[in-house]
């Protein structure tokens, strides 16, 4: 069962290099906080990934807080950049 593990982790890195990619080479605004939030649930991610290889699930609570955090900083930066943008 280890393998899945590995393979999981490995997918959830080249996720997140194409998404730090995408970050420093975004074009708008709006590119660079949709791929920060990306990197957050990927970094979400591989920590559940983490405690499911370590059979120990002490930080979920840690991880749904973090989660939501990032939930709420994209939903506000949404928000300021739909007043910033005439309406069409």
């Amino acid at each position: 069962m280890s393998w899945v593990f590995a393979v999981t982790f490995a997918l959830l890195g080249a996720a997140g290099l194409l998404v730090v990619v995408r970050l420093l080479r975004g074009r708008t605004t709006l590119d660079r906080i949709v791929s920060v939030d990306v990197l957050v649930t990927l970094i979400v991610a591989g920590s559940c990934v983490g405690m499911g290889l370590q059979q120990d699930g002490s930080n979920i609570a840690l991880l749904a807080a973090f989660a939501l955090l990032a939930f709420i900083g994209s939903i506000s930066t949404a928000k300021l950049i739909e007043k910033k943008e005439p309406y069409r």
